[in-house]
């Protein structure tokens, strides 16, 4: 709950995108029964969700994600692709025909990173997209990345390389980690 005696917009996002245990489902629900100004929040916040359900699968986004709205796009039938890296890996990767979102599940050592900014270049040094000042939840061991799938398709096939770095006023100032993604193009399923 923030100060005022509200619940958080976070709070009632997660509402609608995590499985809360049925105490904490209850407690929002209770709370927003006998809240209007929440009650209003929680329903914006459900357009939310489900503008970004229409946006994945209309390949209109390119963002940092949650596991929990991650869990909502497979829910609500987007076609999420994910691939995992550690620091320094270096992964083939594609795009199928009914792919709707590409995942990076970026792991490195988040450790007293409050905000990451993200940058991806080919070898040409020609820069392909770059978002800044990503929060990092405490505790944290990994960032999930999430491309529209159509953007990942229309891409050329040359390696990627993706750098994650401590925003400015972060401690640690500096690159935290590098992963290199050797992008095949888009590919069609066959049938045999």
């Amino acid at each position: 709950m923030t100060d005022a005696g509200h619940l958080s917009f976070g709070e009632l996002a997660e509402y609608w995108t995590s499985d809360l245990s049925p105490d904490e489902a209850g407690r929002i629900e209770a709370h927003v029964f006998d809240c209007e100004s929440c009650a209003h929040l929680l329903a914006e916040s459900e357009t939310v969700r489900t503008g970004i359900g229409a946006l994945a699968q209309a390949g209109g986004f390119q963002a940092f994600v949650t596991e929990s709205l991650l869990n909502q796009l497979a829910h609500d039938g987007v076609r999420v692709r994910s691939y995992t890296l550690d620091p320094g890996d270096r992964v083939p990767c594609t795009a199928w025909a009914d792919d709707e979102v590409i995942v990076a599940r970026l792991r490195a050592d988040f450790t007293g990173v409050t905000s990451v900014d993200a940058e991806m270049r080919f070898e040409t040094g020609e820069q392909w997209g770059r978002v800044t000042d990503v929060p990092v939840p405490e505790g944290a061991s990994e960032l999930l990345f999430a491309l529209p799938a159509d953007a990942v398709r229309a891409a050329p096939e040359a390696p990627m390389h993706l750098t994650l770095s401590a925003a400015p006023g972060t401690s640690g100032l500096g690159v935290i980690a590098e992963y290199v993604f050797d992008h095949r193009g888009a590919r069609e399923r066959t049938a045999h």
